[in-house]
C-alpha cells in the first residue's frame, strides 16, 4: 500500500470555505475516487499549521495504482472539476506520499474505518516524530513492541520528503494537558521513545463529514 496525503490551506480560512469543501467532495471528489480505483481513508480539519487546514488521506494498492489513477483522473470530468475548486478555495496545497511501517499493518486501519463506522472516534491525532536516522530500526522495534496496546491505526514513514519522518494515526484525542511533574509512567513511555525519536509534533485531526475514518 502506499497513501497520498492532501493538505488544503483554504483562502479564506473560513468555517463557511469548508462547508464548501463538503460540498465539492461528495460532488465530485468521492464519485470520481469510486471509478478510478482511489480509496480516501480519512478526511480531516486542523488548525495547528493553518486554521481548517483541510487534510485528505487516500490509499492506492501500489505505485503503479497511483500512476493508473492519475492518467485516468487526467481525463475524468468529476476529478478536473474538483480538483479546480478545490484549488480555487486552496490555491495553497501539498501533496505528500508515505508508506506503511512493518509494525502497524494496513489490515488495522482498514479495521480502524469499520470500527468507526459503529462507534465515531470524533477526533484523531497525528504524531509526527523525526527519527534519528542511525535509530530508524529501533524505532520500528520500539513500535512493534507498544503499538499492540495503544490506539495507533496507521504508522506512515516518508515516501518524498523526509525519509526519518514518521506519521503515527491515533484514534484519539491525545490532548494537550497542561504542566505535571515527570512521573515513572510518563518516563516510561518517552524515554525510550525519545532515545530514538527526540522531536514530535501533535496534530489535533477533527473529522470531515464524508470521512471513512468517523
Amino acid at each position: 500500500m502506499i497513501y497520498v496525503k492532501q493538505s488544503y490551506n483554504l483562502d479564506p480560512a473560513a468555517p463557511s470555505t469548508r462547508d464548501r469543501v463538503v460540498d465539492i467532495a461528495n460532488k465530485y471528489v468521492l464519485p470520481a475516487n469510486e471509478r478510478l480505483g482511489a480509496r480516501l481513508v480519512g478526511a480531516f480539519f486542523a488548525h495547528e499549521e493553518w486554521y481548517n487546514q483541510i487534510i485528505h488521506l487516500t490509499e492506492f494498492d501500489d505505485f503503479a495504482a497511483y500512476q493508473t489513477y492519475r492518467e485516468a483522473a487526467a481525463s475524468d470530468g468529476d476529478a478536473n472539476e474538483g480538483v479546480a475548486q478545490l484549488t480555487n478555495l486552496a490555491p495553497e496545497q501539498r501533496i505528500e506520499i508515505l508508506e506503511p511501517l512493518g509494525p502497524v499493518a494496513p489490515q488495522r486501519l482498514h479495521q480502524a474505518i469499520a470500527d468507526s463506522s459503529e462507534k465515531a472516534v470524533g477526533v484523531y491525532t497525528f504524531a509526527i516524530l523525526d527519527v534519528t536516522p542511525a535509530k530508524i530500526e529501533q524505532f520500528t522495534a520500539l513500535l512493534g513492541n507498544a503499538a499492540a496496546a495503544l490506539p495507533i491505526v496507521a504508522a506512515l514513514r516518508d515516501v518524498s520528503g523526509n525519509p526519518y519522518r514518521v506519521t503515527d494515526l491515533w484514534a484519539r484525542d491525545t490532548g494537550t494537558p497542561g504542566y505535571v511533574p515527570n512521573d515513572d509512567q510518563q518516563e516510561s513511555f518517552f524515554g525510550p521513545l525519545r532515545q530514538v525519536a527526540p522531536r514530535e509534533k501533535m496534530m489535533r485531526l477533527h473529522v470531515m463529514p464524508y470521512s471513512p475514518l468517523r
